[in-house]
C-alpha cells in the first residue's frame, strides 16, 4: 500500500512500515533479527534524520488481531513521531486492512477539552494523504467519543436527541414521543425513566432515512444518560462511569451516519431509547410488574437491569415493521465486559448466515466482535413466578447470555437480529494515551451492511 504523494519538500518525512521481511532492504535486515515474536518495543523503530522505519515482520497473529493491531500501530506512530508532515509507505500485508494504520493515526489526534480552562494546543503532525473513507470513520468516532464523554448534568435524554438530530439532519427525518403517549405506546421506556427530573423525562426517538427502499434495517441504541441503578443503587465505584451508559445510542447514531455516506439499497431506521435511571418517589421498584409494548408482562427483579427493559419495547416496535435486519447496540452487562475485556464487544444473533457474515466483516476490518451463544437452556433463568418474564437471570452466571435471551423474546421469529453488548469506554495503554468514550463495532457493522445491501 503506497500512500506517498510525489512531494520532495524538505518538510516531509518518510515513514516506512514493513509487514513482510521480504520487503525489508538488505541494509536494514539486521534490525529485524532480534525482534521478539508478537512484541512491539524500541527495537521495532529506527529513526534517522527525516526517515523512520518500523519493523513489524515479527508478528504472526490471526487476521482479525493483525488488522486490529494495525489500528494500534497507527496510534503508537502518531505518539512516536515529532511534528511535521509524513509520507506513509506500507510494505507487504496486502491481505490486511492496511488503512487501519492511517485511521489509528487520525484517532490519536482526538482531545476532549470542552470543560478545561487551560487547553493543550494541537500538535501539527500529519500524513500527506487521508482517504475519504478514513475521514468519515474519524468523524463517526469523534462524534461518539464527544457524546459519551459529556457529563450527565450537561447531556440528558433531550440533549442526546438534539445531538442526534443535528448530526443526522441532512439524511434523516426525525420525531420523538414523550409523556402520556410514551406511557401508552412504549410503557417500559416510560417506567424506567419515570424516576428522573422533569428536565430529563424519557424519550423514544426515531430517525428514518430520506432515501427510501423496500428493504429496511432497524438500528436500536440504548441511551441511558446516567444509571444510578435505581432503587437497586450502585456503589460509588460502580456508578462513577455511568455517564457512558448511553454508549449504545452514541454508537448507533455514528453507525447511522456512516451508512448514510454510502450508496446502499436500503432504508435505515434508527431508534433511540433515551432515559435517565434515577431514584425518586416515582422510580420503579424491585418486584414491580409492567406490561410491555408486546403485551408480555415483565417483573422488575433488579432496577439496575433497566437497559434490557427499554430495549425490549424498541425491539417490539422494530419487529412490527418486519424489517430485513435488526441491530441493537447497548452497554448492557458487566458480564460481557468481564468475559471479553475492554476491547472486544460480544455479539449474539438468531441467524447463522448473519453471524458468519458479521464474523467475516469483523475479521476484514479489524473491528473486533466476538459471538456468544443464545444458549436456550438458560431460558428458565428469566422466567418469573408472577409474570411472563423477569429482567435478570438467577444467580451471577451467564449474565450476558441471559440478557440476550431476554431481548430475544421481543424479536419476531425469522427476523434476522444482531445484539451487540459493548463497553463503550477505553483506557490508556502502550499504544495510545486516550481514555474515554469509544466507538465499538460500528466499522464491522457498516461492512456487514455493505455485504447485504450494496
Amino acid at each position: 500500500m503506497n500512500l506517498k504523494k510525489s512531494n520532495n519538500s524538505k518538510n516531509n518525512n518518510e515513514l516506512s512500515v514493513y509487514l513482510d521481511p521480504k520487503f525489508v532492504p538488505a541494509n536494514l535486515q539486521k534490525f529485524c533479527k532480534d525482534l521478539k515474536q508478537n512484541q512491539l518495543d524500541e527495537k521495532s523503530f529506527l529513526k534517522k534524520s527525516n526517515e523512520i522505519d518500523i519493523f513489524l515482520t515479527n508478528f504472526d497473529l490471526d487476521k482479525l488481531q493483525m488488522n486490529f493491531f494495525l489500528l494500534l500501530i497507527g496510534k503508537r506512530l502518531y505518539n512516536f513521531c515529532d511534528t511535521g508532515n509524513y509520507n506513509l509507505k506500507i510494505y507487504g500485508g496486502d491481505e490486511l486492512q492496511k488503512s487501519n494504520i492511517i485511521l489509528g493515526w487520525e484517532l490519536e489526534k482526538y482531545k476532549f477539552q470542552k470543560f478545561k480552562t487551560v487547553t493543550t494546543k494541537e500538535i501539527t503532525k500529519s500524513l500527506t494523504l487521508i482517504p475519504k473513507d478514513i475521514k468519515n470513520k474519524k468523524e463517526a468516532y469523534f462524534f461518539i467519543r464527544d457524546l459519551i464523554n459529556s457529563p450527565a448534568n450537561i447531556l440528558g435524554p433531550n440533549e442526546i436527541y438534539h445531538a442526534a438530530k443535528e448530526h443526522l439532519n441532512d439524511d434523516y427525518v426525525c420525531k420523538k414521543i414523550t409523556g402520556k403517549k410514551l406511557e401508552k405506546t412504549f410503557p417500559l421506556i416510560s417506567v424506567v425513566g419515570a424516576g428522573a427530573s422533569k428536565k430529563n423525562q424519557p424519550i423514544f426517538a426515531s430517525f428514518i432515512s430520506k432515501k427510501k427502499n423496500k428493504k429496511k434495517i432497524f438500528i436500536i441504541g440504548k441511551g441511558v444518560s446516567f444509571d444510578t441503578g435505581g432503587l437497586n443503587l450502585k456503589t460509588g465505584i460502580g456508578m462513577s462511569l455511568m455517564k457512558k451508559d448511553m454508549g449504545g445510542a452514541a454508537n448507533a447514531i455514528g453507525l447511522a451516519k456512516l451508512i448514510s455516506r454510502k450508496n446502499l439499497k436500503v432504508e435505515v431506521n434508527l431508534l433511540l431509547c433515551l432515559v435517565e435511571n434515577s431514584v425518586s418517589d416515582n422510580a420503579m421498584r424491585p418486584s414491580d410488574i409492567y406490561k410491555s409494548r408486546s403485551g408480555k408482562f415483565i417483573e422488575v427483579s433488579d432496577t439496575d437491569a433497566e437497559g434490557r427493559l427499554i430495549m425490549a419495547d424498541a425491539l417490539s416496535y422494530a419487529s412490527e415493521k418486519a424489517p430485513d435486519l435488526i441491530i441493537d447496540l447497548a452497554t448492557l452487562t458487566g458480564a460481557s465486559r468481564v468475559a471479553m475485556g475492554l476491547e472486544v464487544p460480544s455479539f449474539f444473533s438468531n441467524n447463522i448466515i448473519l453471524s458468519n457474515l458479521l464474523n467475516k466483516a469483523s475479521i476484514e476490518t479489524g473491528d473486533p466482535l466476538w459471538q456468544l451463544p443464545l444458549w436456550q437452556n438458560y431460558n428458565n433463568q428469566i422466567l418469573s413466578n408472577h409474570a411472563d418474564y423477569k429482567n435478570i437471570g438467577n444467580g451471577g452466571f451467564g449474565g450476558a447470555i441471559t440478557a440476550a435471551l431476554f431481548l430475544e423474546k421481543f424479536i419476531k421469529k425469522k427476523i434476522p437480529w444482531i445484539h451487540i453488548d459493548l463497553m463503550g469506554w477505553t483506557r490508556p495503554n502502550k499504544y495510545s494515551k486516550y481514555e474515554g468514550g469509544e466507538a465499538m463495532g460500528i466499522i464491522a457493522l457498516s461492512k456487514l451492511i455493505d455485504y447485504m445491501f450494496k
